[in-house]
């Protein structure tokens, strides 16, 4: 079986389109339908029917899904070994970063990185935590750095997700505030002025759970998706919003901005890549790093 063939199929099945497809493989439409119409005849099957929507799996498709998978996966597993065999890692690793680079010690694991395989290059797309996972799923990101909830269960179905560190977020508000929100649970608070972020950001999908929790909405009155502007808009009284917790106590000592002392927020920093190319010679070097900058503290892979 012919594993271009297979890496077509697969990759339209996740993109539910031939355009994206051919994109995302660097290749013509009109050559990646060749290559489905060879592998259809392969087979004896069609893998896909056409809708105005784009391309969507038949039953066979769907049977055989899993199978080419576990076999792409299996051959990207066989490189990869092959390639620690020479010792030699090469090619480009494009990497996913979030917040700032300093919180992910992304200049330590850059350093090591091109110390230890001079012919890896890297290229770095910065974003939310929502996003970089979808770019990763989608095949136009490598590796890339997430926040979640304790666990980060959320991406395990598709992505090998290793803990980096686990942390706290405190809820700031603005100077002046702090009888406003001192002693006060999500329920009172979610009756305050809030800064919002996008549902791709992990602040929106961690407030969102607490609130939902108590059963109440919170009243948003501004939008933002940079950590940094959140504060400055808490800094000028606009209203409530999420901070790490080293960065809320930098800004309370420094700005007089209030903390709510009766609620905080646990999360988790973390490194993911599609479980199926975890073996590939960059991927695996670029986690063999990664845990030298990290420690083995909290250094696990959920499968």
């Amino acid at each position: 079986m012919d594993h271009q063939r297979l890496r077509a199929f697969v990759t339209i099945a996740r993109e539910g389109n031939l355009t994206r497809a051919a994109e995302r493989l660097c290749v013509s439409q009109p050559a990646l339908s060749l290559q489905l119409k060879k592998l259809h005849e392969q087979i004896g099957h069609a893998l896909f029917e056409r809708t105005a929507h784009g391309m969507r799996l038949s039953e066979a498709g769907r049977q055989l899904l899993p199978a080419a998978e576990r076999a792409l996966s299996a051959l990207a597993e066989f490189r990869g070994v092959a390639d620690g065999l020479s010792g030699a890692v090469a090619g480009r690793l494009r990497i996913g970063t979030i917040v700032d680079p300093e919180f992910l010690r992304l200049g330590p694991f850059l350093k090591r990185l091109v110390e230890r395989h001079p012919r890896l290059t890297t290229d770095l797309s910065h974003g939310m935590s929502g996003a970089v996972a979808r770019e990763i799923v989608a095949g136009r990101l490598d590796v890339g750095y997430t926040l979640g909830a304790p666990g980060l269960t959320e991406h395990a179905e598709r992505c090998a997700v290793t803990p980096l560190a686990v942390f706290a977020y405190r809820v700031v508000a603005p100077p002046g505030w702090g009888e406003r929100v001192r002693g006060r649970g999500w329920r009172e608070l979610a009756a305050l002025p809030w800064i919002g972020t996008p549902p791709d950001s992990a602040h929106h999908r961690l407030t969102a759970r607490a609130f939902e929790r108590e059963g109440v909405r919170p009243q948003i009155v501004a939008q933002v998706d940079l950590e940094a502007s959140m504060l400055d808009l808490v800094r000028s009284g606009v209203g409530l919003s999420l901070a790490r917790d080293s960065l809320a106590l930098r800004a309370a000592h420094a700005d007089g901005v209030a903390l709510a002392d009766a609620v905080s927020v646990e999360a988790s920093l973390g490194f993911l890549c599609l479980k199926e190319r975890r073996h590939e010679s960059a991927i695996a070097a670029a986690h063999a790093v990664m845990a030298d900058v990290w420690g083995d503290g909290l250094w696990k892979t959920l499968d």
